[in-house]
């Protein structure tokens, strides 16, 4: 953008421009002068791009056309691609307004224009401003309503674009539009205060058109009740009811609340092997100091360590070693309480901690009541980012204190949270990831099918979930083909810096084979698909078969800006049999995607191995019922 002043100029006038079909210009009333501007600043062939031209400080608009020469004017040159704004005599001569209504500037519109690179010209006595700029054809538009389940529109709800996608508000009659980068994949949340929506998110995968018609309906909530993140177990009626539970609190922007949500569980999310034992006696903590500058926060407040107390919990201004549990005792100081009792650690069990790169871990092993036997282990994960998780394996206690304490007292209008009840349950994580089509009676069932393998905070295993799908969620055209014989396997690079995932080993390259797998330590050309093969090594095992793809169909790998996808395209069998159609996408977060269209082959192995063999307790995954 450009912009130089001269005492003056002559008028010029564009031969052959032509009117724009939608044009606007006005005056701009007031004694302050706009600045120059054009936006959007990189306009689109569907969009109006709307101007501000500064100018002197006049005493009213007729005064202001007489001395610039004539009435603003925009022209459209559609051949050179210019937009000129420039007055067109001559000036009225009479004066029009007699009154002072001060005017400094103009705005106003002009386009939709064709794609192409464009100049708007601005000329007139005392001023020429030029700015180049490109117009472009759009990108995917997103669009919808936001509603009641009557019809009636539902203004000023945000919806939320993930992964760069931006964010909009709907207009007082509920419609939005949003235009979100081609190829673009992630998910769409609608939110407004006091109203919950159905559905309450849309997910999206490489986007290249647009879609229309991504309604959501509202429904109208009371506000929700002051949480305070604290259950007290108290009595006979009101018994422990977390064992094999795990709660996950999720800081707000601010860190001064939480939203929470929980998993069922069959271990610790972090596996507390080797970490160190705090030597903790009846009614004692210990300090830990933070490694490497890390903190970990609570209700907004940062520290770089913490005490562990004996007695089940974690505080932060000070060390703690109360042991009858109340709750004027657990809201008095900043505290994370897993399981506040009466417990003896110097009695049984073990108490460790641990630090991860990504948080600090404590865990209670089998720690007893005091004057008890019996056993109670649970783990609290303090993450960096500000997450606190609170996980409950065995729990032989009856009464006690779990949850969250800012330090300020038991507040006046306390009501304690039904944690089982209050926070959604997400899918719990699996145990086993395969499954083996083996017979006539057991056929393969996943076609145009997608499932979505979600890590655990530290990566060792994995929830899931499917839904239906009619075209592969990555288009593979334009990806690099990978020249496979039978039974064979290639080596792929990934570039920059990216690196995937499995099970919590991380790899900055991968082995595609032939036979409808991707493996990690090695590359593999086994055709013959059995559970020992596809458990010997960490594996993603799309459709292990034995396939040919020198014979017909296409093997092709992309990568993009967040994961590596790996295509079989119209692969047939060893035998000549069927077309078979898959994907795998692996995410650089460590998510993991397999996707089936046409699947003609009715046997194979499908699912993730962790390579430490067949699971002795192994029972195989019904994806289909995921």
């Amino acid at each position: 953008m450009k912009m130089a002043i001269f005492a003056s100029i002559s008028i010029l006038l564009l031969c052959g421009a032509v009117s724009a079909s939608n044009t606007e210009i006005s005056w701009i009333h007031g004694e302050n002068p706009p600045d120059f501007s054009r936006t959007p600043e990189n306009p689109t062939t569907a969009d109006l791009v709307h101007f501000t031209v500064p100018t002197d400080v006049f005493m009213n608009q007729w005064a202001a056309e007489r001395i610039l020469g004539g009435t603003p004017s925009l022209y459209i040159d559609p051949v050179k691609r210019e937009i000129e704004l420039w007055f067109q005599g001559p000036a009225d001569e009479s004066p029009i307004f007699l009154d002072p209504d001060p005017v400094s500037g103009l705005e106003g519109h002009f386009g939709p224009l064709e794609e192409g690179t464009w100049l708007l010209y601005v000329h007139f006595p005392g001023t020429i401003w030029f700015d180049s700029f490109e117009v472009s054809p759009p990108t995917p538009l997103i669009s919808g309503r936001v509603r009641m389940s009557g019809g009636a529109g539902i203004g000023g709800a945000n919806l939320t674009f993930s992964n760069g996608g931006g964010s909009t508000v709907s207009d007082s009659s509920g419609f939005y539009t949003m235009r979100v980068p081609e190829g673009w994949s992630g998910t769409a949340t609608p939110s407004k205060g006091n109203y919950i929506f159905t559905p309450s998110q849309r997910s999206y995968l490489d986007v290249i058109s647009d879609i229309p018609d991504q309604d959501y309906v509202g429904l109208t909530v009371p506000p929700p009740a002051k949480d305070y993140f604290t259950e007290y177990f108290s009595s006979g009626e009101d018994i422990f009811d977390l064992s094999n539970r795990s709660v996950m609190f999720t800081p707000t922007t601010d860190g001064s609340f939480y939203s929470g949500s929980q998993q069922e569980i069959k271990q610790l999310p972090t596996d507390p092997a080797g970490g160190k034992e705090l030597s903790l006696g009846d009614d004692d903590y210990e300090f830990v100091k933070l490694d490497d500058q890390a903190t970990v926060s609570i209700f907004a407040h940062l520290f770089q360590g913490f005490y562990v107390g004996s007695n089940g919990y974690i505080t932060f201004f000070e060390g703690d070693n109360g042991h009858s549990e109340s709750l004027s005792e657990h809201f008095n100081t900043g505290r994370i309480s897993g399981l506040f009792e009466d417990l003896n650690p110097s009695g049984g069990g073990l108490v460790s901690r641990k630090q991860l790169a990504d948080r600090a871990v404590v865990t209670w092993e089998n720690v007893p009541e005091y004057g008890s036997s019996n056993s109670n282990t649970f783990q609290i994960e303090m993450f960096f980012d500000g997450r606190i998780q609170i996980s409950w394996l065995t729990i032989e206690a009856v009464n006690g204190i779990v949850g969250l304490s800012t330090g300020l007292g038991v507040p006046e209008d306390f009501v304690e949270t039904d944690i089982s009840d209050k926070y959604p349950l997400l899918s719990p994580v699996l145990m086993n990831f395969t499954e083996h089509f083996s017979s006539e009676a057991d056929t393969f069932d996943v076609s145009n099918r997608t499932i979505v393998f979600e890590p655990t905070t530290d990566g060792t295993s994995y929830s899931a979930f499917q839904k239906k799908i009619t075209q592969l969620p990555t288009n593979p055209a334009g990806g690099t083909e990978i020249e496979l014989g039978d039974d064979d396997y290639e080596f792929v690079k990934l570039n920059g810096q990216a690196t995937v995932s499995i099970f919590g080993s991380v790899f900055a390259s991968f082995y595609v084979g032939s036979n409808g797998y991707i493996t990690f330590t090695e590359g593999d050309d086994d055709y013959s698909e059995s559970l020992a093969d596809h458990f010997g090594t960490r594996r993603i095992s799309i459709l292990f078969n034995d396939l040919n793809p020198s014979g017909d169909g296409l093997v092709s790998r992309k990568q993009l800006a967040d994961r590596a996808v790996v295509t079989w395209e119209n692969v047939h069998e060893y035998s000549g049999d069927g077309s078979n159609t898959f994907q795998v996408e692996m995410y650089f977060d460590g998510r993991i995607q397999i996707s089936w269209l046409t699947i003609e082959a009715e046997n194979g192995i499908v699912g993730l191995s962790d390579g430490l063999g067949v699971p002795e307790d192994f029972e195989e995954l019904d994806f289909s019922k995921l």
